[in-house]
């Protein structure tokens, strides 16, 4: 599953509204900020990058990644906890299987550790 675009409910007018978006697969809430990790990316990349969505601003920016970054990857899972993401599996873009590690972000720092 991939998105093309991100459709943002007003709970005040209980309107809909479109943003720009990017393609990605594993939104996680931090905040007010929604992150975006991995996936289909414009313009592409061979690393696995870390978008973030300001939702009050509606403004996208990327995270500046340090450490073991991954290659870039779809169909992977993230999960959140606490203050670091956990990123497993998924397959790079020759459609390769990448679930031989799981790997540690530091969401404040943005840096990338192999477990």
């Amino acid at each position: 599953m991939t998105l093309d675009d991100v459709q943002v409910l007003n709970f005040v007018s209980f309107t809909w509204s479109t943003v720009s978006s990017k393609f990605y697969l594993s939104p996680i809430s931090w905040g007010k900020k929604v992150l975006l990790v991995g996936g289909k990316t414009d313009p592409s990349s061979d690393r696995v990058s870390v978008w973030s969505f300001d939702t009050e601003s509606e403004c996208w920016s990327l995270m500046d990644a340090k450490g073991d970054i991954l290659v870039s990857r779809n169909g992977h899972t993230v999960v959140r906890a606490s203050s670091v993401l956990i990123l497993f599996g998924g397959e790079n873009s020759k459609k390769r299987k990448l679930n031989g590690n799981t790997t540690v972000c530091k969401i404040k720092s943005c840096s990338y550790t192999i477990c």
